[in-house]
């Protein structure tokens, strides 16, 4: 049976669940088996072990650690070739991120290996990033690794010290976040019967969860639903052997989280970010294995992150080392008062290319290049209008146009069709000369140039300007906000020339506001006036999605990072196209490695 065919059916047996009934175990399997018949059929594998050994084998390191996990525990076990990619890898690179080394090391857990790697990184990970890198390092501990300066149970007292009033827990701010609250009561799960202090900071939690949950059943993380959010809290309900579509705490007007997190399928099988986008690796990821935990909760088996083809390793022991129990605490981002400046040149104004998964963006002399139709990866670097929801990869190629940038004149297609043409028949003339007579010859010369004809009909080039466009005149201005974007997290871990030294990619600048106006409108203007490029996805401008700004787009730089926003120095749990703006206000957009973490190490200096 073909793949096609397979994910046809597939997709058939999605189970349709009916009023007050949850799913089985076999509907579950048949959600997993969506999902891999999608990614078997984009490998171009004809069964897991041969995507295993061929795809996620060259993609340890960069993008296969959480199928691996996923697939571990549904219980797959013959996993040699991975795990020899992964530790090559590990071998080659350089991982400076505490949060990746603690993925890697998971990874190696699932794929059943007894390397010392798994426990020697533990010591200079644990803490090292705050919350995220305890509650990682809190899952090694718990599938029986030792490390000289933790045990389970101090990052266990490290992580309840670290619980927000509202019984959440967050990166930063004052409120606890859906994902953050989810993902610490996973790693707390297995002392929720043992321990009276952890079962009551998590009863507290699951309060919150459910308090938050909206009324289709899912969940939003920084104002945007998505369904990775609701992935997170399936996960951490099934490890506390909760089973979120029969407990009324998880039920909102009838719809579970499962029944809210499968509005995010696309008809391939794969998962979208937002509702109405584009497939996304991450959100298909996080569906998959949120599915395989609840599936190992309906068959009562354990959590996801306890796994079965564990090996334990304990790191050498050091007589010196005494015990840390050092508590990092989430502070708020404050905000500096700075006169307005002019903003850096922006990166369309150079010759830039950014490698992407399954397409580059490009800009030369000012020219934007997009092709006029296809599809994107969620890392794809595409250059897109600020307002622009509908897909678009782009061009590898720099090219200048011969139109005006006015519009008018005869255009820069008929002129690069000539010149083409022209180009294919002098090398024909060439290999005539030097006696390359093969018919073989003439037919990929032909090729070449009918692909680059093809090429030239369907991009649509344009100056900056045209395709930016300008600011809107605020005639009805009700008052004026301020805006600066920043990526100081990321400045020299890339010699890419679009991300500026001092990490400004737009100073404290001014923007006048109309009634109504939003965090995004403030955005759309800062791109439209600087030409400063923004990647917006979504099915409505309250639904947006910011996933790149000026050519860094969300998981450049590992698994948590992407583009966070304030407002007078509080990250809002909305929407940016959702927030409207009062006179006086102060936006921030910040691009995090570490969920937002590392904003507080960067800016509290």
């Amino acid at each position: 049976m073909c793949w096609a065919a397979v994910i046809v059916l597939s997709l058939a047996l999605v189970p349709i669940r009916a009023a007050g009934y949850g799913y089985t175990a076999d509907e579950v399997d048949d959600l997993i088996g969506g999902i891999l018949a999608y990614k078997l059929d984009e490998a171009g594998a004809d069964d897991v072990q041969e995507w295993i050994d061929g795809y996620l084998s060259k993609k340890a390191g960069v993008m296969s650690e959480w199928y691996i996990i996923a697939l571990s525990q549904d219980g797959v076990r013959d996993m040699g070739s991975y795990e020899r990619a992964l530790k090559d890898y590990i071998g080659s690179n350089k991982i400076n991120s505490a949060t990746t080394r603690e993925k890697y090391a998971l990874a190696l857990c699932a794929a059943g290996s007894s390397d010392s790697y798994i426990a020697d990184i533990l010591d200079d990970s644990i803490g090292a990033t705050g919350i995220m890198s305890r509650i990682y390092g809190l899952h090694i501990l718990n599938n029986g690794y030792t490390c000289n300066n933790y045990t389970a149970e101090s990052v266990a007292d490290e992580l309840l010290s670290m619980q927000y009033n509202d019984g959440g827990w967050a990166l930063f701010g004052e409120y606890g976040d859906i994902d953050v609250t989810a993902m610490t009561i996973q790693a707390l799960a297995p002392y929720y019967d043992e321990r009276g202090d952890v079962h009551s900071a998590i009863d507290r939690g699951l309060e919150l969860l459910s308090r938050r949950q909206m009324d289709d059943g899912g969940y939003q993380s920084f104002g945007t639903p998505n369904p990775e959010s609701s992935a997170q809290v399936v996960v951490a309900l099934s490890a506390l052997g909760i089973d979120c579509c029969e407990d009324s705490r998880f039920i909102k007007d009838g719809n579970t989280i499962i029944d809210s997190m499968l509005t995010y399928r696309l008809a391939d099988g794969g998962y979208c970010h937002v509702a109405g986008g584009d497939f996304n690796e991450t959100a298909t990821i996080q569906a998959m294995y949120s599915f395989v935990a609840y599936k190992r909760m309906l068959e009562g088996e354990g959590s996801l992150y306890v796994i079965d083809a564990r090996q334990p390793v304990s790191a050498p022991v050091q007589t010196t080392a005494a015990a840390q129990t050092s508590i990092v605490t989430s502070a708020q981002t404050g905000t500096s008062a700075v006169t307005t400046a002019v903003p850096h040149s922006s990166a369309s104004a150079k010759a830039t290319t950014v490698s992407a998964a399954s397409a580059t963006s490009a800009t030369a002399a000012g020219m934007v290049i997009t092709l006029a139709s296809g599809t994107e990866s969620h890392i794809s670097s595409s250059v897109k209008l600020p307002t622009a929801s509908t897909s678009a990869a782009t061009s590898t190629a720099a090219v200048s146009s011969a139109d005006n940038g006015d519009g008018k004149g005869c255009g820069y297609k008929p002129i690069a069709i000539i010149v083409i043409i022209g180009a294919g028949a002098l090398l024909s003339v060439l290999l005539l000369a030097l006696g390359k007579r093969s018919y073989k010859n003439f037919l990929f010369v032909g090729a070449a140039a009918a692909a680059g004809v093809v090429i030239v009909l369907v991009t649509d080039i344009r100056s900056a300007k045209d395709y930016y466009g300008s600011a809107s005149e605020k005639s009805n201005a009700v008052g004026t906000v301020t805006m600066e974007i920043r990526c100081d997290t990321v400045v020299g871990k890339s010699d890419a020339d679009y991300i500026p030294e001092d990490g400004v990619i737009l100073p404290v600048t001014a923007f006048d506001i109309e009634a109504g106006d939003t965090v995004y409108d403030v955005l759309t203007d800062a791109a439209q006036t600087y030409g400063i490029q923004i990647d917006a996805r979504g099915g409505s401008k309250t639904m947006i999605y910011v996933a790149g700004i000026n050519y860094i787009y969300e998981f450049d730089f590992g698994d948590l990072s992407g583009w966070v926003y304030h407002v007078n120095g509080i990250s809002p749990s909305r929407n940016s196209g959702d927030y409207v703006l009062e006179d006086g206000d102060v936006i921030e957009w910040l691009y995090t490695c570490e969920l937002g973490h590392d904003l507080n190490e960067v800016y509290e200096e």
